[in-house]
């Protein structure tokens, strides 16, 4: 086991900051839709990312822990290299260019939302190979002594640092995707290069390629710390059989253990409404009032939230059962979601901290808790179950998004080639997120019916003293 001089822990962090800190999430949906695409397609390809990342989730943490965590941390930084050049090279839709030629605007529509169907399966690849296999390298790097105590410090280290890049992040993909701004910039600068928002589109793309290729590097100077049992005379299928055979005794342990069972039905319950809400928050922004160049501003109060929520959850975790933890999360949660179905221009954005915390904390304590009740040897494979439970439904909800914006735009007889209209996009996204509330209502009375006529014991029952039963 690597001691206390591992390198792990801090590549861990630097590979989270470039994996995750992508240029253009503050204008995230706003973008898909400049390219072309609709509410419904977005909403689609959304999915398609999710149903990826759970089919490959699978098998993936199990191979990770046969094969070697550290060869999926380097496949998933390929990935990521991989999908942004696919966007890189894939031009935007101009509806100019097809005046009196619906059928050629038509097909490439279809050219659109397939390229980026290609992009949407790459990703969630990349994000199925990272997934349990980068923090298993880094929790086992650790100190064998009071390592929940050093996990808990250094997951605080990566809020703090994640919230810084992004700061940067979010600042200059804002700025560079609005035209104005850059013409401006260059302008400044004695250049006479004109920017326009199909130049923009691919700014922001690029920088996240850049990134990717740092991460690369990062996952290469990785060390491998796992117990792999692959033998190099098995053949690949019987090695990713007994993978698929690990992972479903995996499964069967979660079921079987209570404490993890309920944080991986807590995650899923609240981090795909909360990340709903981060797939379109930038509609959302536009709906109570902010123009995009104004994103990254708010992005980066949302990052600054970050920093206070990792100072905040160490204490919690520290100091506070996780009774109340759950408890605190629950209502952040609520108020957040709650919020946006009564918007009020521009001061709804108050409100959004509590979603931004909420995250973060939600993640943080799941992180934490869990690793407690896993042994090491199946660390990559449980943490792995709980990216698929949380993607599956990120998966399902966002398809419900999709299923209810038709619904609305079918009931006001909205054209679909008119959907794509700033004031339709802002109509029928205001109208669908009025009900979020009640759904998230239901899901957390179901949850605790659940844990109360199931479980029957509460959080501080469940955590306090764990029970590290092997799962093979």
């Amino acid at each position: 086991m690597p001691g206390n001089h591992s390198r792990n822990p801090l590549l861990f962090i630097l590979f989270r900051i470039f994996f995750n800190s992508r240029f253009y999430y503050p204008i995230y949906a706003v973008m898909f839709l400049d390219f072309g695409l609709s509410q419904e397609q977005f909403a689609q390809l959304n999915f398609a990312w999710a149903i990826a990342i759970v089919l490959l989730e699978v098998p993936s943490g199990a191979l990770a822990d046969q094969f070697g965590r550290k060869k999926l941390v380097v496949l998933a930084s390929i990935l990521m290299m991989i999908e942004m050049a696919v966007l890189l090279l894939m031009p935007a839709a101009n509806p100019a260019q097809y005046e009196g030629d619906p059928g050629g605007l038509e097909r490439a529509a279809w050219l659109l939302f397939a390229v980026f169907m290609a992009n949407r399966i790459i990703s969630g690849a990349a994000e199925a190979a990272a997934s349990g296999a980068d923090e298993a390298l880094a929790y086992d790097s650790l100190p064998s002594e009071e390592r929940d105590h050093h996990w808990s410090k250094l997951t605080t280290q990566l809020m703090v640092w994640q919230s810084v890049g992004f700061i940067v992040v979010t600042m200059i993909g804002a700025a560079v995707y609005d035209p104005d701004f850059m013409n401006r910039l260059f302008g400044w600068m004695g250049s006479s290069l004109t920017f326009t928002q199909y130049v923009t589109l691919k700014i922001p793309i690029a920088l996240t390629f850049l990134m990717g290729v740092g991460t690369f590097f990062i996952a290469c100077r990785m060390e491998e710390n796992g117990v792999i049992t692959h033998h190099p005379d098995k053949p690949l299928k019987e090695a990713v059989k007994a993978s698929f055979a690990r992972t479903f005794e995996a499964g069967h342990w979660i079921l079987k253990t209570p404490a993890a069972l309920m944080l991986l039905l807590f995650g899923l319950c609240f981090d795909s409404i909360i990340r709903l809400y981060y797939t379109v928050g930038s509609i959302w922004l536009e709906v109570i009032g902010y123009q995009p160049v104004q994103f990254g501003l708010i992005s980066v109060i949302g990052s600054l939230t970050g920093i206070v929520a990792a100072m905040l959850g160490k204490k919690l975790i520290d100091h506070r059962s996780p009774a109340f933890n759950f408890r605190l999360l629950t209502v952040l949660v609520f108020i957040g979601i709650f919020s946006l179905a009564f918007p009020i221009k521009y001061w709804s954005v108050l409100f959004l901290p509590a979603l931004w915390i909420s995250m973060r904390l939600l993640h943080f304590f799941i992180s934490n808790y869990l690793n407690r009740v896993t042994l090491s040897e199946n660390r990559a494979t449980v943490l792995s179950f709980r990216g698929l439970s949380m993607n599956l439904s990120y998966g399902i909800i966002t398809m419900l998004y999709s299923a209810q914006v038709w619904a609305i735009r079918q009931k006001d007889g909205i054209d679909p080639v008119e959907a794509n209209q700033p004031e339709i996009v802002h109509s029928l996204f205001s109208t669908a997120v009025k009900w979020w509330w009640v759904y998230l209502l239901f899901a957390i009375l179901g949850l605790i019916s659940y844990q109360r006529i199931r479980i029957r014991k509460n959080w501080n029952q469940l955590l306090d003293k764990t029970d590290r039963r092997k799962v093979l």
